[in-house]
């Protein structure tokens, strides 16, 4: 059954628009109520009665052609769809055909050439925006012809680049994971500028270089500059600088901010509320050695480069330098080997290892069954917990395909309890350790995913401790069959974690005087206090510290003079330079005899927790540093003075036992 549908349509006269057959005017129509009303052409090809962009143009389905009758002497235009009539033909006489045709050419004629020169012209066309208002006028300032011009000209270009980097070394001797390595390289540069100005006052100075080599050759701006006869001289926003011609209040370059100067009468006011993005120092070399100033705020210590080796050495830290230059040490290191993650492509001294948190430790952290507290002398050795005993038993944990999973069945969790890495050893010229207080210094800082792993060996009381395996205790197969894996002390994990003990092992206290070997000549240092309000100051506040430390420099109160010029213990109010434990000055480095300076160290100078609270800067060693920055209130204390360094710079493998220099 097939179904019909019928659809009945009525209107009137008026609502239809009839067509008026005028023989005079066939395009004449009827009132037609309709918003859009829909006309026809009526045969007419070339005819526009309407140009409603309503209308749609007619389909392709449409076949149109020209017929000439010799014998009436008319052209007919037929239209079909296919071989039917799609309406009348429409008849032209000669005269009238070739005025249509006519009209037809000239306009195609000249629609090409629009469209030529528009094509030639559309990227010299820059357009002349105005804006009439007078108020506008006024402000933006006017043209010769009254008017206010808005001059938009950019220009620049960006570049994409991206690919992939890999190689592949064909050495037997490397793990077979270790000889293929690469990555995705993306690299993205751009390059902008825009020279834009709104009227004669307002002036856009742009431009954006991702490649260039220094910050302030990037200027983003808004300069606007008035009239002689406007109080706004000159207001700038973004890149700009303060010149002066007096010596009290020098000049600055490289700032970013606001700048304003303001005319009433013969008085010139200028003002400047900026960020200085640039820094002045002065330096004067004198017989090869340089002589330089430095300003360091607290939160800016030496991240990821110095390590205390065990928590026997971090709870022993402030006890064995509160009398410098005498160390209160039993602890004689003798040797030791530094791993770090094989990030520079090394094929010599390379090995998988795996290196543990709770590694020698007397109180482990884990709750692991595997890791239990061992008996004995409360110092770190391999035998002071039985993880140790425990992986030697098993010999997955040494195959380098299974130590992973079988770390993890043992209940030892990855990044947290262990970290398992192909890492190269560091020659003894790359680091710097301290035989008696137990710390390695590096003299590169690590990366925030790269791991840490040591193995040393000591006497305590003149008898020997070990932790962690060195290279020729455990030598590698040579069959191939599988790689053995050292066993280290984990001292940085791929992951920073304040809640996990290793955190504590990571120094704070270590902050840098310069680049070069540091000399003991000429050195000087001051700790600051910038109160609020009343600038910085060698001391803290007298109102509310203890009575009898009121006046104590703060030099005095971290423990940083302690000695005279003659080494007697009498605070002379200077810093005490003390090789290897003040001072490395093979890497010009700081180094603070208590661990947390700024923190839980000063807790005895003030009388209540409120007060702590109020000055000291507890963040700073309980979060990360990023977090520790956003305390701007507690980041109060500055550390600044003069150094001098040679060119060189040497890296100390060990040290010798005692006190290198010693002077007040």
């Amino acid at each position: 059954m097939a179904a019909v549908a019928i659809v009945i349509i009525s209107f009137t006269q008026a609502d239809a628009g009839y067509y008026n057959p005028d023989p005079t005017d066939r395009h004449r129509f009827a009132a037609d109520t309709n918003r859009y009303p829909l006309r026809d052409r009526y045969g007419d090809p070339y005819s526009n009665p309407n140009r409603n962009t309503f209308d749609l143009k007619d389909t392709g389905f449409i076949k149109r052609s020209i017929e000439y009758d010799p014998q009436t002497k008319q052209y007919y235009i037929v239209e079909k769809i296919g071989n039917k009539y799609y309406r009348t033909p429409t008849s032209f006489t000669m005269e009238e055909f070739v005025k249509l045709q006519g009209q037809k050419d000239e306009k195609d004629y000249f629609q090409k050439r629009s469209a030529l020169l528009a094509n030639m012209n559309r990227r010299m066309f820059k357009p002349k925006f105005k804006v009439s208002n007078d108020w506008f006028n006024r402000i933006m300032g006017v043209g010769p012809d009254g008017k206010v011009k808005v001059d938009i000209k950019p220009s620049g270009y960006v570049d994409l680049l991206a690919g992939y980097q890999g190689q592949n070394i064909k050495n037997p001797t490397l793990p077979e994971r270790a000889r293929k390595n690469g990555g995705f390289d993306f690299n993205m540069n751009s390059q902008f500028q825009v020279d834009a100005s709104i009227g004669e006052k307002l002036k856009l100075p742009i431009n954006y270089n991702t490649l260039a080599n220094f910050n302030f050759e990037n200027q983003l701006k808004l300069d606007f500059r008035g009239k002689d006869d406007d109080i706004l001289k000159q207001f700038q926003l973004g890149n700009t600088n303060f010149a002066s011609k007096g010596t009290l209040i020098p000049g600055a370059q490289s700032l970013f901010g606001i700048k304003t100067q303001l005319q009433f009468g013969k008085l010139y006011v200028t003002t400047v509320l900026a960020n200085q993005q640039s820094q002045r120092q002065t330096q004067n070399l004198t017989g090869g050695a340089t002589a330089q100033s430095f300003s360091l705020k607290a939160d800016e210590y030496d991240e990821n480069r110095h390590f205390l080796m065990a928590q026997y050495f971090r709870n022993n830290y402030n006890k064995a330098l509160k009398n410098l230059p005498v160390v209160n040490s039993k602890v004689q290191i003798l040797k030791m080997e530094v791993w770090v993650t094989n990030r520079n492509g090394a094929t010599t001294d390379t090995r998988d290892i795996v290196a543990f948190m709770d590694l020698g430790e007397r109180n482990p952290f884990s709750t692991s069954p595997t890791v239990l507290p061992g008996a004995g002398i409360d110092v770190p050795n391999n035998d002071a917990n039985n993880l140790y005993n425990s992986l030697k038993s098993n010999p997955n944990f040494r195959n380098s395909s299974l130590t992973q999973s079988a770390l993890t069945a043992a209940g030892l969790a990855p990044v947290q309890d262990f970290e398992k890495t192909f890492a190269r050893k560091l020659s003894p010229s790359d680091y710097y350790f301290n035989p008696q207080i137990g710390f390695v210094s590096l003299n590169q800082p690590l990366q925030p995913d790269e791991v840490l792993g040591v193995a040393y060996q000591y006497t305590y009381n003149g008898k020997v401790y070990q932790v962690g395996e060195f290279s020729q205790d455990v030598p590698p197969d040579t069959t191939g069959t599988s790689q053995r894996v050292l066993f280290l002390k984990l001292l940085k994990a791929t992951s920073q974690r304040t809640n996990l003990p290793i955190w504590d092992l990571m120094m704070k206290n270590v902050y840098s005087a310069g680049y070069g070997q540091l000399e003991r000549q000429d050195f000087k240092l001051d700790l600051k206090y910038e109160e609020p309000s009343l600038g910085e100051k060698i001391y803290l506040p007298p109102t509310d510290v203890l009575s009898a430390y009121e006046g104590f420099p703060l030099l005095r109160l971290t423990n940083l003079d302690r000695l005279n010029n003659q080494n007697d213990p009498q605070p002379d109010g200077v810093f005490d330079f003390v090789e290897g434990y003040t001072i490395i000055s093979s890497q010009s480095r700081i180094i603070f005899p208590v661990l947390e300076p700024f923190g839980h160290d000063l807790d005895y100078v003030f009388a209540n927790q409120a007060l702590r609270n109020k000055y000291l800067y507890y963040p700073l060693y309980d979060t990360i540093k990023a977090i520790a920055q956003t305390y701007a209130n507690l980041n109060r204390f500055k550390i600044t003075g003069k150094s001098k360094t040679s060119g060189a710079q040497s890296g100390a493998g060990g040290f010798a036992g005692g006190a290198g220099g010693v002077g007040g």
